[in-house]
């Protein structure tokens, strides 16, 4: 019988130069669609094309040396990313290289200091995906 996958079990391993405590992470995959309907077709006639991902990590900000990463050379014009990698349980993982889009943080009274990624696949190869 197949288990459940529980969240607890989730990491999340950001391209090198950036760094939390995560808690969350989701990513969306998709594919661009391409209309290739012709005249005669009586309906619309679709094909996918390249892969793409992205999405979201956060967590709480670190106390040590691994900062979030914001103004380091990962961010700077022309930087290409690394590789990524999303696990939902051990054994059950998504890699691909990846830019960070977006870095947003937050301090708030109440004493969380928190942290989100925003990222993009930026990967020829495509996603790897490992499973079970």
């Amino acid at each position: 019988m197949a288990g459940t996958i529980l969240g607890h079990e989730g990491v999340c391993a950001l391209p090198s130069g950036h760094d939390a405590f995560f808690q969350t992470w989701s990513c969306t995959f998709s594919n661009v669609v391409s209309d290739v309907t012709s005249f005669g077709n009586t309906g619309v006639v679709r094909m996918l094309g390249i892969a793409d991902a992205q999405g979201s990590a956060g967590g709480f900000m670190k106390d040590t040396s691994d900062d979030p990463g914001v103004g380091t050379a990962e961010n700077e014009v022309g930087a290409s990313g690394g590789q990524m990698t999303l696990t939902a349980a051990p054994g059950n993982t998504f890699v691909f290289d990846a830019v960070i889009d977006q870095i947003s943080v937050s301090s708030a009274v109440n004493g969380d200091a928190t942290v989100t990624f925003n990222f993009l696949m930026s990967d020829s190869d495509g996603v790897t995906q490992t499973w079970g």
